[in-house]
């Protein structure tokens, strides 16, 4: 059905939204650097020897809900994994939004005409992907400015000279080769955003228990990687260990990418472990 594809096409293109807003749930966390000086962890303290353990609280008892209660929560979760209040619908469109579902899950036909309505529909889901972008994209330019200026404090974070606000961080100093442009540099990498949730990592644990192989990345600009961590790669020798602190405009920009809110800072840890020229391309069959 014609309507159902552009339903499809119109849903489909929000999925880099909701991807985008969904980084702050549940994160992983990617452990940070404390910044400032003289940032401390408080010690534990330790319990004399004769103290004697304090006793148990009784259990909570089990709270029993209804099923209209348990139906509440579920629409309710419905529209926070949709980020409905970002989308700021008026209660007038949340009124019709629920009829809509309504009718759907009693198995009722659209009223309208679905094939004249599609591109309405997919219009009117586009400004309001636009909108949430936008509040998105401001609060991450905000957020940059403030974690970089928090950052200054930790001394043993630099700017890599000529890049443009890269800053890094040497965690292991490397006496190897370093990656010319062009060539590919073998790594292990991990990345995380500045609320420590990891999006991506070459360190995770193979079936069966094996430490899984360094990967190639091709050491040139231009290609899917942020342009801040070809830039590490360009400057770390083999058997180096960096953090990187890649501002937006060395990482995905305003835009983002699949997964990558728009001006998202990105933070990776990256280890080289050799350096290998790119294999020769092959000339196109005649």
């Amino acid at each position: 059905m014609k309507f159902t594809s552009q339903l499809s096409a119109g849903v489909a293109s929000l999925g880099l939204l909701l991807a985008a807003t969904a980084q702050a749930q549940n994160p992983v966390k990617f452990e940070l650097p404390q910044v400032g000086a003289g940032a401390q962890t408080p010690a534990a303290q330790t319990a004399p020897a004769n103290a004697t353990a304090p006793a148990a609280a009784p259990a909570a008892p089990a709270v029993t809900y209804t099923e209209t209660q348990i139906m509440e929560a579920y629409g309710w979760m419905l529209a926070a994994r949709g980020n409905f209040a970002g989308q700021e619908f008026t209660p007038a469109q949340i009124d019709a939004m629920a009829k809509g579902m309504t009718e759907a899950a009693q198995g009722k036909d659209l009223t309208y005409d679905g094939k004249q309505m599609g591109e309405q529909l997919q219009a009117f889901l586009a400004k309001k992907q636009q909108v949430l972008l936008g509040k998105i994209r401001e609060a991450n330019r905000l957020n940059t400015a403030e974690f970089f200026t928090k950052l200054k404090e930790n001394k043993a974070v630099k700017e890599l000279a000529g890049s443009n606000g890269l800053r890094y961080e040497v965690l292991k100093e490397g006496k190897g080769q370093i990656a010319k442009d062009g060539q590919i540099a073998k790594i292990h990498l991990i990345g995380a955003f500045t609320n420590g949730q990891i999006f991506e990592s070459t360190l995770q644990q193979q079936q069966g228990g094996g430490i899984p192989e360094p990967v190639d990345m091709l050491v040139k600009s231009g290609t899917n990687a942020p342009e801040g961590l070809i830039l590490a790669l360009k400057n770390m020798p083999v058997g180096a260990k960096w953090r990187l602190y890649v501002p937006p405009h060395l990482a995905y920009g305003d835009d983002g990418a699949p997964g990558i809110q728009p001006a998202a800072t990105l933070l990776f840890e990256v280890e080289v472990f050799g350096v290998a020229d790119a294999p020769a391309e092959q000339p196109a069959a005649k």
